[in-house]
């Protein structure tokens, strides 16, 4: 894909990149490790603006967003398309990113760990998206981006294959967004991955990645567990002002019950509710001086 983009900015072309901040790892909530590489001069979310549009080259990024107040970063990152100070806090936090990669995975892997491996096109991989397993077994093990990789493998798991058909039948079905599936331990990869530089270590990391992100391998690791493994996040923005607190455990019902109450009952009123708008605010306001004393 990076090189088809190169090639159209060569050609004078726009390139739209799509939900680069969900897709490109839910970096509203992003990982302590990637929020601490980056800094405290840009945002995550400031950041992949910024190196979407400066250093891949994209024209036009789309923006999910709920609120207002969701596009914060992006319109501060704008603001600092051309300011040299911005651009250099940019470039170190490429750098420090990288250089995490290289300590994490070792340099080998992050130059030879990717390449030569099949499509889940090809058949010999039973549509097996073996490229995409490992590459979120990197973003965990470099990034700690956990929340991020489970939700990519469960698209995978959750992909529509049936054995007592072709693979011609099942690969129609396959969705061109998230293709592939999940890992299958019956599975023979070594043909799969016969030019692969290092076939067993690739096995290991592949099965590895399903036991970490497989359905119900949440709730088995502690946050301990998770704190060892360094997957823990650094904050969320997905609280709403409105009804503060993590959407995933607000329910229509909640919202009603608070509207019908006058905000008696429902989301708002809880202790835990209080404190996250509390940080919700806090962190918007950060964000905003943050970027106004680089600007």
């Amino acid at each position: 894909n990076l090189a088809c983009v190169r090639r159209a900015k060569i050609l004078d072309m726009g390139v739209f990149q799509i939900s680069p901040f969900d897709k490109g790892g839910k970096l509203y909530k992003p990982s302590a490790t990637v929020a601490k590489a980056i800094g405290h001069q840009l945002t995550p979310i400031g950041f992949a603006a910024l190196h979407s549009w400066k250093t891949l080259g994209f024209h036009t990024v789309s923006v999910g967003l709920a609120r207002p107040s969701d596009l914060d970063e992006v319109l501060e990152a704008a603001c600092g398309f051309q300011n040299e100070k911005v651009l250099n806090y940019l470039e170190q936090a490429e750098v420090k990113l990288r250089n995490i990669a290289k300590e994490k995975l070792g340099t080998e892997w992050c130059e030879k760990g990717l390449v030569n491996l099949p499509s889940c096109y090809q058949k010999n991989t039973n549509g097996i998206a073996i490229g995409h397993i490992l590459w979120l077994h990197n973003v965990c093990s470099a990034y700690g981006m956990f929340e991020f990789a489970k939700e990519r493998y469960a698209n995978l798991e959750s992909a529509p294959w049936d054995d007592s058909k072709s693979y011609e039948a099942n690969l129609e079905k396959m969705s061109g967004g998230n293709s592939g599936r999940g890992f299958q331990p019956d599975q023979d990869f070594t043909d799969v991955l016969k030019d692969h530089y290092n076939p067993e270590l690739a096995k290991e990391k592949i099965a590895e990645t399903h036991r970490w992100l497989k359905k119900g391998s949440k709730e088995t690791f502690t946050q301990e567990e998770r704190t060892a493994m360094g997957w823990e996040e650094a904050y969320s923005l997905t609280v709403w002002e409105e009804f503060a607190g993590d959407p995933s455990f607000i329910s229509p019902a909640k919202v009603i019950l608070q509207n019908l109450s006058g905000g008696w009952f429902g989301i708002n009123n809880s202790r835990d509710r209080k404190q996250s708008l509390s940080k919700a605010k806090s962190l918007r306001s950060s964000i905003r001086s943050s970027f106004a004393s680089t600007s």
